[in-house]
């Protein structure tokens, strides 16, 4: 008899600590954090492979019928050229699966892979991007699949089976991994503009495994960064990434400067709000080499000044550190900075105008 007649009932919302203690104690979960795409793509064509009735059920309609395929057996293929997984069945168009579970999904990457299976014979492929995150827009070729959405399908289809073996459940665990998972990372979800850039402290501190952590902290500051790009300003660009000091964000945008070109805007990390410069003409990591770039920061003071952010930041008495001098990261960054421990992503976007205006008003 068929379960769930009214469809796979979504996961409901609970404490971001409580998630990551049901995650952690999957086996499977552990595995996973090891090897992250790595492992959703090869347990994937496993189960395509030992389960084909269930999986039959889970993928075959995704792709469509081609009565005259060159395919004459089913058959799965990983990693060819550079594609996560290739399903095969006889008379089907074949099946690529592009898989993104802590990353976010680029064009780029996805076009060129689209390029690739265009030069294949027979019909052409079906695209599906198995993914935490949908793409920022629709991407032409490809169909956007959730990995909640690929747990409810497992879920259906595994209500039909009556059998009962290591395979089943094996498979039975792999989905509420992942349905956990996907509820622990819409934790990281932009909701507004008004939130605070990182995820509440607290909740990360709850949290044991320190790899689960990170991966939060790392995708928070990817949607961070989709934002910013969203309402920022058109000139320069954004970024993200993690560091031994945690997450951070950061917009740069190129400028002349007295005949030199620079890269100048902020940077965003552990409470630290910096403005600072990249300097390609004084890239190098020894003494003399950092002396040169702080003797240029010193005669451009107006690149570190706070002053234009005063109504932004909200605090205009912040003091700029270090008390003399320049912060450095070699081989050409330098900054400096006001401790600013919760920036709103609102507050974010401010700056980014307030200094860009500024900046365009000292370029040449």
């Amino acid at each position: 008899m068929r379960r769930y007649l009214g469809g796979i009932p979504p996961t409901e919302e609970r404490p971001v600590e409580s998630l990551a203690h049901e995650l952690n104690i999957e086996p499977l979960a552990r595995i996973m954090y090891g090897q992250r795409e790595l492992f959703h793509s090869n347990l994937l064509a496993w189960f395509f492979d030992t389960l084909p009735e269930i999986a039959d059920s889970v993928f075959r309609d995704l792709t469509v019928d081609d009565p005259s395929g060159i395919a004459s057996i089913r058959s799965v293929e990983r990693e060819r050229q550079s594609l996560d997984l290739v399903l095969r069945w006889p008379a089907a168009a074949p099946l690529v699966i592009e898989n993104k579970v802590f990353s976010l999904p680029e064009r780029e990457q996805l076009d060129d892979y689209r390029n690739k299976t265009a030069k294949w014979k027979g019909a052409p492929a079906q695209h599906v991007l198995l993914s935490m995150s949908p793409p920022r827009e629709p991407v032409d070729g490809w169909t956007y699949l959730s990995y909640q959405e690929l747990s409810e399908r497992i879920d259906l289809a595994l209500a039909e089976c009556d059998e009962v073996s290591y395979e089943v459940e094996t498979v039975r665990r792999y989905s509420r991994t992942v349905r956990l998972l996907s509820a622990l990372l819409n934790t990281t979800a932009v909701h507004s503009t008004k939130e605070s850039v990182w995820l509440d402290g607290n909740q990360l501190a709850a949290i044991d495994l320190r790899q689960t952590r990170t991966a939060l902290q790392k995708l928070r500051a990817r949607r961070v960064q989709v934002v910013l790009e969203e309402m920022g300003v058109h000139r320069g660009w954004v970024d993200a990434g993690h560091t031994r000091g945690g997450p951070l964000v950061w917009w740069v945008r190129g400028v002349r400067i007295g005949g030199t070109y620079l890269e100048a805007g902020w940077q965003y990390q552990s409470g630290q709000f910096r403005r600072c410069v990249v300097l390609p003409h004084l890239i190098g990591r020894s003494d003399g080499d950092r002396n040169a770039r702080a003797e240029f920061a010193a005669a451009h003071p107006q690149l570190f000044d706070f002053a234009p952010l005063d109504d932004v930041l909200g605090h205009p008495d912040l003091l700029p550190m270090p008390l003399d001098g320049f912060g450095h990261f070699a081989p050409d960054f330098v900054h400096r900075y006001v401790k600013a421990p919760d920036l709103s992503i609102e507050q974010l976007v401010g700056a980014t105008q307030a200094i860009d205006a500024q900046l365009e008003a000292l370029g040449e």
